[in-house]
This record gives C-alpha cells, sequence and structure tokens, in this order.
C-alpha cells in the first residue's frame, strides 16, 4: 500500500511539472511578438540594402570585397505544393554606384511562407526556418534542419557545412533599438545562427576556419542585416601555396517602402 502511495505521489509531481511545463510554453506564446511582426509581406513592397561579397581570387589566394546595391521586392503571394499560402521575393542587384532602374539584375527569387508558429524560406531546393515562436531572448531551433548534408560542397571544397542541420538559431537582443547606415531602427531582434572559428588570427602553418551567420531583424520592416562568413584556410605545404575556400556577405539596409 505505502509503494502504492508513493507511486500516486510521484505521478502527480510528474503531471504537475508536465502540466507547469505546459503552462509556461502557453505563456511564452502569449507573451511573445508574432514571428510575421518582424516582415512586411505586402506586393511591392522592397528593402534596398548595401551588399558587400566577399571573393576569394588568384587561385582563392587573396581576398576581395566588391560592393553593390541590392533590393529584395515581393513580387506577389503564391500557394505552395502542399497548399500553403506564402509570397514570391525577388532579389537584384545593380553597381554600388548605378543610379539607373535599367541597371537592375535579378540574381534569385525566394519563396516565403509564414504561420503562426515559424517563418519558413525556401530558396531553390534549400529549405530553412528563420523565426519561430516565441520570440524570447535565449529561444534556439534548428533552422537548418531541412537542408541536405553539406549542402555546398558542389561549390566549395570545405567542411564548415559539415554539421549544419545541427546549427542553433538563437535570439538574442529581443526589442532592442539599432542604427544601420546612421537609420535607428526600434524592436529588432538577432539571430545566430552559428559563430565558431579556430586559429583565427590565422598563426602559423595550422589550417583555420571561420563559421559566421547573424540575421537581424525590424519589426513591421523585416531583415535589415546580415553577415556570414563561411570559409576554410588551408596551409601551404608540399610546394602548395597556402589558400582559402568559402563565401562570405554582409547586407545592411538602406531604405524600404
Amino acid at each position: 500500500m505505502k509503494k502504492c502511495f508513493i507511486s500516486l505521489i510521484s505521478a502527480g509531481i510528474l503531471f504537475g511539472c508536465i502540466w507547469l511545463s505546459s503552462c509556461d510554453k502557453k505563456n511564452d506564446d502569449l507573451t511573445s511578438d508574432a514571428v510575421t511582426d518582424y516582415l512586411k509581406l505586402e506586393t511591392g513592397k522592397y528593402i534596398l540594402y548595401r551588399y558587400d561579397s566577399l571573393r576569394f581570387t588568384d587561385y582563392n589566394r587573396r581576398d576581395t570585397m566588391v560592393t553593390y546595391q541590392a533590393k529584395d521586392v515581393v513580387q506577389g503571394p503564391i500557394t505552395d505544393n502542399l497548399g500553403r499560402p506564402g509570397w514570391r521575393i525577388v532579389r537584384y542587384l545593380r553597381d554600388w554606384n548605378s543610379t539607373k532602374e535599367v541597371d537592375w539584375v535579378g540574381i534569385l527569387t525566394y519563396v516565403v511562407t509564414p504561420s503562426d508558429q515559424n517563418i519558413e524560406m525556401k530558396e531553390g531546393n534549400f529549405r530553412y526556418i528563420k523565426l519561430i515562436k516565441p520570440i524570447k531572448d535565449g529561444a534556439s531551433w534548428h533552422g537548418n534542419g531541412f537542408l541536405p548534408d553539406k549542402p555546398y560542397a558542389e561549390f566549395y571544397e570545405f567542411s564548415n557545412d559539415q554539421d549544419i542541420q545541427n546549427w542553433d538559431y538563437t535570439y538574442s537582443d529581443v526589442g532592442a533599438s539599432l542604427t544601420i547606415n546612421n537609420k535607428n531602427y526600434d524592436s529588432t531582434i538577432a539571430v545566430t545562427q552559428i559563430a565558431d572559428s579556430s586559429n583565427l588570427p590565422i598563426t602559423g602553418d595550422a589550417a583555420a576556419s571561420k563559421s559566421l551567420w547573424v540575421e537581424k531583424y525590424a519589426r513591421g520592416i523585416g531583415l535589415v542585416y546580415k553577415e556570414v562568413a563561411v570559409w576554410e584556410f588551408q596551409p601551404g605545404n608540399n610546394g602548395q601555396t597556402a589558400y582559402r575556400q568559402g563565401f562570405g556577405i554582409t547586407m545592411s539596409i538602406l531604405d524600404h517602402n
């Protein structure tokens, strides 16, 4: 009888913990901003960016930065093959010093599918979960969980993407104000996908790598800042010159409508 009584107590404690956990999750959802608060999905909406592209040239022995203007334009609503409503967005580039509308060239198209619980983005065959609910400091998720193994293997011979499905997207600076290109943006959030490096600054004859991916969103606007640096350094040996493999992108908002 005593054992039965203790088991009932244990079951009650377990049920209570589960119930409290469920209540905490519901409270988090109730107090959290909606994920759609951090996007502006309407036909014709755009965000203009400064777009800095890191490239490795001269047989990957030198790095250079090329600067463009980029513009992400909401082309219109679509329905995906699962019947979910979403939005098609086109990214255009033109030279940094250009002022001509005819100079804009479309470089990629991606689809954003919003729901109550998350924001999904699909670019080509790559599918990401960019934002989730609740939006609170420290909340994390595997936003690359739908990516294939080593998704960049076709383009780069590096190991940075070996465990990309396990990157922990994590919220920070929720509600913070942010100044970008001399303009202030209230109520922003930061999402750090990864911030990892080895042997930096590069010293000696050892290999080095950097994996950094951070995105920041402003309420009522969308993505206002993005910094990506994913590359690997291989030292020279056996007569081979040292080289780097990978890429880097920095996008910072200039204007929006």
